[in-house]
C-alpha cells in the first residue's frame, strides 16, 4: 500500500510539474531567429551546369527600419529614394516597420486617443521586428543595413545610421556577385489568378562558398499615401514606399541544401496567396528577391545578391 501511494504521489508530482511548464511556456516567446512560417515551394530542383555565365555586378539591399512617428526617418528615407535614383536597376530599398518593445512609440500609427492625426494604414509588420532583431535590434530609428553587411572589424554592428548608407552603398556596388538571380520559364513572376502570385526563381552560383546559403522573397508595396512625422510637423499626404507588407519565405530565409560550387544551379517555384485581410493594392505591388548567408561565421547574414521584379 506504502508502495502505491508513492507511486500516486510521483505521479502526481509529474503532472503538476507538467501543467506548470505548460503554463510558463504560453507566456515565452520564441527564441530570435526561429520562424515556423510554411515553406510556400511548390518546385525546387538543383543541378550544376558546365557552362558557368558571368559574375553579375552586386547590387544592394538597404532594409530601411523606420516609423511613421519617427520624426527624422523621413531623412533616412530621402538618402535611400537618392542612392536608389543615383544607381538605377542596382538599388533596392525595404521600408520595414517594426511593432515591438521600445520602438513601438516610433512605427505605431495615428490612431491612439490624444492624437491629432489618423492613419488609414498600420504598417507594422511581425516580420520586420523579426528581422530587427535578428540583425541585432536598436533602441533608436532611423537605422539600417546594406547588405547586411559589417563592413570592417572595427564596426560593431551591421545596423548603421543613414549619413553612412551611401559611402557602404558606393563600396559594396564595386564588387561581383558570387551568384546570378534570374527567372525562368516564359513569366517568371507573375499572378496565376486575382488571389496568387507565382515566382520562378533561378540562382546560380559562380563562384564557391562554404557559407550557408539562403533565398529570401519579400513582397512590398509603393504608392501609399498617409500620415508620417517629419521634423517638427506630421505630414498627412506623406508618399510611403517600399513598404514590407510579407515575407513568402521563413523570416530568415528558406535554405539552399546542397554544395556550393561554380555552376550550381537552384530553380525554385514559390506561390503566395492573398489572405483574406492583405487587400493591398495589387498594381502597386513587387517581390524582391535576395540571396544571403546563413547564420554561422563571420559571415552572417550578408546579402550576396538582389533583384526586385514586377508582378505581372
Amino acid at each position: 500500500m506504502k508502495i502505491l501511494n508513492k507511486i500516486k504521489s510521483i505521479k502526481a508530482l509529474q503532472i503538476i510539474a507538467l501543467s506548470i511548464f505548460a503554463l510558463a511556456s504560453c507566456d515565452e516567446e520564441a527564441p530570435p531567429g526561429l520562424n515556423f512560417t510554411p515553406e510556400r515551394s511548390v518546385f525546387d530542383t538543383t543541378y550544376i551546369t558546365n557552362t558557368i555565365p558571368a559574375a553579375q555586378a552586386t547590387n544592394v539591399l538597404i532594409e530601411d527600419f523606420t516609423g511613421v512617428k519617427c520624426p527624422n526617418c523621413p531623412r533616412a528615407q530621402g538618402v535611400a529614394k537618392k542612392l536608389m535614383s543615383d544607381y538605377p536597376g542596382r538599388v533596392f530599398v525595404m521600408a520595414m516597420h517594426p511593432g515591438k518593445g521600445l520602438l513601438a512609440t516610433l512605427t505605431s500609427p495615428f490612431k491612439k486617443p490624444g492624437d491629432d492625426h489618423n492613419s488609414k494604414y498600420d504598417f507594422r509588420t511581425e516580420e520586420a521586428a523579426d528581422l530587427l532583431t535578428m540583425l541585432g535590434g536598436t533602441s533608436q530609428l532611423p537605422i539600417g543595413s546594406i547588405n547586411r553587411t559589417l563592413f570592417s572589424p572595427s564596426e560593431s554592428a551591421i545596423l548603421i545610421n543613414d549619413n553612412k548608407w551611401p559611402g557602404k552603398t558606393s563600396e559594396k556596388l564595386l564588387t561581383t556577385s558570387i551568384v546570378n538571380i534570374d527567372t525562368f520559364g516564359t513569366k517568371g513572376v507573375y499572378y496565376v489568378d486575382a488571389n496568387t502570385i507565382r515566382i520562378n526563381v533561378k540562382l546560380t552560383y559562380t563562384s564557391a562558398s562554404t557559407d550557408s546559403q539562403f533565398v529570401s522573397i519579400a513582397i512590398i508595396e509603393d504608392s501609399l499615401i498617409d500620415c508620417q512625422e517629419d521634423g517638427a510637423m506630421v505630414n498627412e499626404i506623406y508618399l510611403h514606399n517600399h513598404i514590407l507588407r510579407r515575407m513568402i519565405t521563413p523570416t530568415t530565409g528558406s535554405q539552399l541544401k546542397a554544395s556550393i560550387v561554380p555552376g550550381r544551379v537552384f530553380e525554385k517555384t514559390y506561390d503566395y496567396q492573398f489572405a483574406p485581410n492583405e487587400t493591398w493594392n495589387r498594381q502597386n505591388l513587387k517581390l524582391v528577391v535576395f540571396v544571403h548567408n546563413g547564420t554561422n561565421g563571420a559571415n552572417k547574414f550578408v546579402v550576396q545578391q538582389v533583384k526586385e521584379y514586377e508582378i505581372h
